[in-house]
């Protein structure tokens, strides 16, 4: 079985529709999941073209009248998947993200802990945010993001105008080029277990 796996498509807010590839690539899933910030509840129906979709909130979600569960646990083949889109409270996400930089780290800290806490017992926890392609394991559960529809180096002048965005830009500057390309993901559920690949896309919020 195959699920497509998609994050950050913010249509409507920054791309004016979902792009044509991101159904191209992901053909022939049996399911998809939505890592929230639809931003446009039209994706949603889009994405149905592929077949059943689950979706979970983003934090630009609410100010497009959607409403949708924080965090969601699907069952597929035997395997049990959390899905959540990653915000955590400011409080703790801006101090997380200051260190993160000051220690050059692509990864923010205690990041993946805290998104392992919002579930029981999960093989994986799949998320979005970050606008980052994941793949890792940490204390016996997998963690996949399949980076972002949507990326901010699309936009000129991307928060410029703002302390913090200017400080996330600078964080997105130490990535490695490929992470800072649009992307979907695909996750293959197999006998011997879960398989992970980040397709990466030409077109859609990419420069």
């Amino acid at each position: 079985m195959r699920i497509g796996v998609v994050g950050d498509t913010h249509v409507g807010e920054a791309l004016p529709a979902l792009p044509a590839e991101v159904l191209d690539r992901l053909a022939g899933v049996d399911l998809v999941l939505h890592a929230g910030d639809l931003t446009e509840p039209g994706v949603l129906r889009d994405l149905g073209a592929l077949g059943p979709v689950v979706a979970v909130q983003g934090d630009h979600d609410r100010d497009a009248g959607i409403d949708l569960p924080v965090a969601r646990t699907v069952r597929v083949g035997g395997a049990r998947i959390g899905l959540t889109h990653g915000r955590r409270s400011r409080l703790v996400e801006i101090p997380a993200a200051a260190l993160t930089l000051a220690r050059g780290r692509i990864t923010l800290l205690g990041f993946h802990r805290a998104m392992r806490r919002r579930f029981g017992a999960v093989d994986c926890v799949v998320y979005g945010h970050l606008h980052l392609p994941f793949r890792g394991r940490l204390d016996g559960v997998d963690f996949f993001s399949p980076g972002a529809v949507y990326v901010p180096e699309s936009q000129a002048g991307y928060h410029a105008d703002s302390l913090r965005g200017r400080a996330y830009m600078r964080f997105r500057r130490m990535l490695p080029e490929a992470a800072r390309q649009p992307s979907v993901g695909v996750i293959e559920v197999r006998p011997s277990g879960l398989a992970y690949r980040v397709i990466p896309l030409e077109t859609g919020g990419g420069r």
